[in-house]
């Protein structure tokens, strides 16, 4: 299908893409890797009358690590962070987690910013991201700011951004001491399809108790956006971690979502999903050598 003609903005700075997306007159739109926007405006979802480009914008194609936290430009490719050795290192979850995000090809065009922008409720990054307690830095009319990333969803393929506003950096703080973390994607198709379910998970031990310090679940593609299962964290922090407690956290997981039904499987299979994911993953980051073996860390 043939793309409807509209005007490409290509600006060179974060203020004129600003300016130009700022405008009145008639709908733009930004595009970052274009794995969302391309197909939705080949297939006539989307008419705007202008398309910006990020592209020539330097500053968001880059990250540093500063002061211990991981500071990603917008415009990095999710496979950029999958294969850098310093997040691999100092962000092993937030790579585990890129590297799971569809096929080498599409990794190499999608942007965190684009993938955190678009919204998608299936997204890999993101509960990675939440449970690593990401903030979202903005930049708008009004100026820039900065929020949570459990703030900046706000529904369904929907933000907190305010209109004429553009992601242009997330920043991630270092991972608390001793933090073991894992990502798990369950597609009951094609490894490279968007997950059935996602479950990100850190948890901090008291090696000598066996009891958990410190306990982060993040949940993908159960819920109209990513989310944090605070109370399954809950019933973890502070306790021992055995089966019963690694069991009652996967049931208390389930019963945070709300998940929809479609082609890849009910809402109540997706629920069963999540304990089942949950469980399997917080099993293996409970016990060390279990984890070096599965995780491969």
């Amino acid at each position: 299908m043939r793309l409807r003609p509209f005007e490409l903005i290509e600006p060179e700075t974060v203020a004129e893409a600003v300016e130009a997306f700022s405008r009145a007159d008639g709908e733009s739109r930004l595009v970052a890797g274009g794995t969302a926007l391309v197909p939705m405006l080949r297939m006539g979802l989307l008419r705007p009358e202008r398309v910006i480009s990020l592209h020539h914008i330097a500053e968001l194609g880059r990250f540093a690590v500063s002061g211990g936290g991981l500071h990603v430009g917008a415009m990095v490719t999710v496979a950029a962070i999958g294969r850098s050795p310093e997040i691999l290192s100092g962000w092993p979850l937030l790579a585990a987690a890129a590297g799971h995000v569809a096929s080498p090809a599409i990794r190499s065009s999608a942007t965190l910013g684009g993938n955190l922008g678009y919204a998608e409720p299936a997204s890999d990054p993101a509960p990675a991201l939440l449970c690593l307690e990401a903030d979202v830095d903005v930049v708008g009319p009004a100026g820039a700011r900065s929020l949570p990333l459990s703030q900046f969803f706000a529904g369904f393929y929907e933000t907190a951004l305010a209109p004429g506003e553009i992601i242009t950096a997330v920043r991630v703080p270092a991972a608390p001491a001793g933090a073991r973390t894992g990502y798990v994607k369950f597609c009951p198709r094609s490894a490279e399809d968007k997950p059935l379910v996602g479950v990100a998970a850190l948890l901090v031990m008291d090696d000598g108790a066996g009891r958990c310090r410190e306990a982060r679940i993040g949940l993908g593609a159960v819920a109209p956006s990513a989310i944090r299962a605070s109370r399954a964290e809950a019933i973890l922090r502070g306790a021992v971690v055995d089966a019963a407690t690694i069991q009652a956290a996967a049931d208390a997981a389930a019963e945070e979502t709300d998940p929809i039904s479609d082609l890849m499987g009910s809402a109540e299979y997706r629920r069963q999903m999540v304990r089942v994911w949950v469980r399997r993953l917080l099993g293996s980051l409970a016990d060390r050598e279990t984890t070096r073996r599965t995780l491969g860390r």
